[in-house]
C-alpha cells in the first residue's frame, strides 16, 4: 500500500451537554441505525455523517500493563505514549491520521475468525485499569472478502460503541479530553474528508478509577497473545501527525515530553513495539519527529 501522510487540523465541534440536546443528537444517530440507542451512560452524543452500528461488535482492548521504560514491547499495542510524572495528571490527547486501506488477501483471520487493525488516541491504559479512547478500525473476516471500516469510542471496561460512515483514505482527527467542571470525558472523531463527526461525553465507568496518568497514540491488534485471538490485518502503513498532549494545569506538549512553567518535566515519552507472543514484531514503530509525528508499518499478521 502506498502510504499517505496527512497534515490536518482538528475541526471545532460544540458538544451540547443539555438533556434536550443529547436526546436530539441521539435520536438523529439512532434513527439512521434502525432505532438503536446510544451506549448506556452517555451524557451527550452528537452524530453527523456517521451511523450507529449495533450489529458490529469490536473486541475490547486489552490493557498491556507496560513498564516505565523508554522502549517497551506489547502483544497488542504499537505506537507512542506519554506517562505523567509523580504528582501530575493529563487531561487531553489528540492526533491526526488517515483510514488506511486494509489488504484482506494478506490478513488471514485468527482463531476467532477475524483480523483487525485498530488506530486510536486515548488517555490511561498504559499501566492502570482503565482507558478512554477513540479511533477507527479496519477488519477482515476472510482473505477473499472485502474489508470493512468503522469508527468507534470505548470507555474501558465498557464495550466499544461503533459507527459506520468512513472510507479508506479519509483524513481523521481524534481527541480525548477530560473536563474537570463536568467530570466527563469528551471523545471526538472528525472525518475531515466528509465532514462527519462523532462526539460523546462520558463519565468514568462505574466502579473504575480513571487516573489520567498516561496518553497514547496507538495502532492495535486487539487479540494477540489471547486464546481465540485476532490476527493483525495488513494496514500497510499508518501515519500519525500533530500529536499533542495537555496536562491538567494546561501545559501543552508533545508525546515525548511536557515541561511546566517552572521547568519541571510533567511527563515523558515511550516507544511501544507491537510483537507476537513469541517476541517477533508484527509492526515497526517509527521514531517521533518533533514529538508529534510518527509512522507504524505492518509486518505480519501473527
Amino acid at each position: 500500500m502506498r502510504a499517505r501522510s496527512w497534515l490536518i487540523s482538528a475541526a471545532a465541534v460544540t458538544v451540547a451537554l443539555g438533556a434536550a440536546s443529547a436526546s436530539a443528537a441521539a435520536s438523529t444517530g439512532a434513527g439512521a441505525a434502525r432505532g438503536s440507542a446510544p451506549a448506556r451512560g452517555t451524557h451527550a452524543l452528537e452524530i453527523r455523517g456517521f451511523r450507529l452500528a449495533p450489529g458490529v461488535h469490536l473486541p475490547r482492548t486489552r490493557l498491556p500493563h507496560l513498564a516505565p521504560k523508554m522502549t517497551v514491547y506489547s502483544t497488542n499495542w504499537g505506537g507512542h505514549a506519554a506517562t505523567a510524572t509523580s504528582g501530575s495528571t493529563l487531561k487531553q490527547v489528540s492526533a491526526a491520521f488517515n483510514v488506511p486501506s486494509v489488504n484482506c488477501a494478506s490478513s488471514p483471520p485468527g482463531s476467532s475468525g477475524s483480523a483487525y487493525a485498530v488506530h486510536w488516541v486515548g488517555l490511561d491504559g498504559y499501566s492502570d485499569a482503565t482507558v478512554e479512547q477513540a479511533g477507527v478500525a479496519g477488519y477482515c473476516t476472510s482473505t477473499a472478502g472485502p474489508p470493512a471500516y468503522v469508527a468507534w469510542y470505548e470507555m474501558f471496561p465498557q464495550d466499544p460503541v461503533v459507527f459506520t460512515g468512513i472510507n479508506p483514505g479519509d483524513a481523521i482527527t481524534a481527541s480525548v479530553g477530560y473536563d474537570r467542571s463536568t467530570r466527563l470525558y469528551n471523545l471526538l472523531i472528525t472525518d475531515v474528508t466528509t465532514g462527519g463527526v462523532v462526539s460523546s461525553s462520558q463519565p468514568c465507568p462505574s466502579g473504575s478509577t480513571c487516573q489520567r496518568t498516561s496518553a497514547e497514540v496507538i495502532t492495535e491488534d486487539p487479540g494477540q497473545g489471547v486464546a481465540g485471538g485476532y490476527n493483525l490485518a495488513d494496514f500497510g502503513q499508518e501515519n500519525y501527525t500533530g500529536a499533542t498532549v495537555v496536562s491538567a494545569n494546561g501545559t501543552k506538549g508533545t508525546l515525548s515530553s511536557g515541561i511546566g512553567k517552572s521547568g519541571t518535566q510533567l511527563w515523558g515519552g515511550h516507544n511501544i513495539v507491537l510483537i507476537n507472543p513469541s517476541g517477533t514484531p508484527l509492526a515497526a514503530t517509527g521514531p517521533l519527529y518533533g514529538g508529534q509525528a510518527f509512522n507504524i508499518a505492518w509486518l505480519r499478521a501473527s
